[in-house]
């Protein structure tokens, strides 16, 4: 897809993200888990190469050095929303405190084996335009009943706006998600989430983006919101 293509090739135009923030710069820390319902439950890190299967579930893990913004996006290989899951957009408090998306009642859920998609992290500082234009934007976007060619509509305009921030090579700091080294599963209790986590950096003027090329088969549908 020609967005993804030119996403990727400003990747090579902007410097990987480090686990440790520069120099006047703050950063954020993420981690993508694949949860399988059951008794215990049981979760892993995500990885490009995860297969998800029906009620299985995906939860966004993340934290940040200074308070910012967070907006979290899964998107399909054709730039529709994947499984018709609503993009994220929160408030990150300073100091490492941990927040996780989507928060409930809202599920990141597979109905059946999953499809090929791409999941966008993007860090902002509150108050910047970029982070101002996301929130209205995704705000539109999450009415349950809300008509199919509305959200296509709000869909494009989120893409638009990733395509905009990814182009100002200057003023960003992106990389893609490496696979984490995964040891096992972890059931019935608190995920270790910082221990798969990637950082980026980002800056009043330097807005972070992490991204995951998933390469996970099959046709995934829309949940039921």
């Amino acid at each position: 897809m020609r967005f993804i293509s030119y996403l990727l090739l400003a990747l090579s135009a902007a410097f990987a993200g480090t686990e440790k923030g520069q120099e006047g710069k703050s950063h954020g820390r993420v981690c993508i888990s694949l949860v399988e319902p059951g008794s215990p439950t049981k979760e892993l890190p995500f990885r490009t190469t995860s297969k998800a299967g029906p009620g299985e579930m995906l939860n966004v893990y993340l934290d940040a050095s200074s308070k910012c913004i967070a907006l979290v996006v899964a998107l399909s290989k054709d730039g529709k929303l994947a499984n018709g899951w609503r993009p994220q957009f929160s408030e990150v408090p300073d100091d490492y405190e941990e927040i996780q998306l989507p928060r409930a009642p809202v599920a990141w859920q597979w109905t059946t084996q999953a499809a090929p998609l791409d999941i966008y992290v993007l860090f902002m500082q509150p108050g910047s335009t970029d982070a101002e234009d996301a929130k209205r934007v995704i705000s539109a976007m999450q009415p349950p009943k809300l008509e199919e060619s509305l959200l296509a509509m709000q869909t494009n305009k989120l893409r638009e706006l990733i395509g905009r921030i990814a182009s100002e090579n200057q003023k960003l700091n992106q990389t893609l998600f490496r696979d984490p080294e995964v040891g096992g599963v972890f059931r019935g209790h608190e995920f270790p989430w910082r221990l798969f986590s990637q950082s980026v950096n980002f800056s009043n003027d330097q807005p972070g983006v992490l991204i995951l090329t998933s390469e996970g088969s099959g046709k995934a549908v829309p949940v039921a919101q």
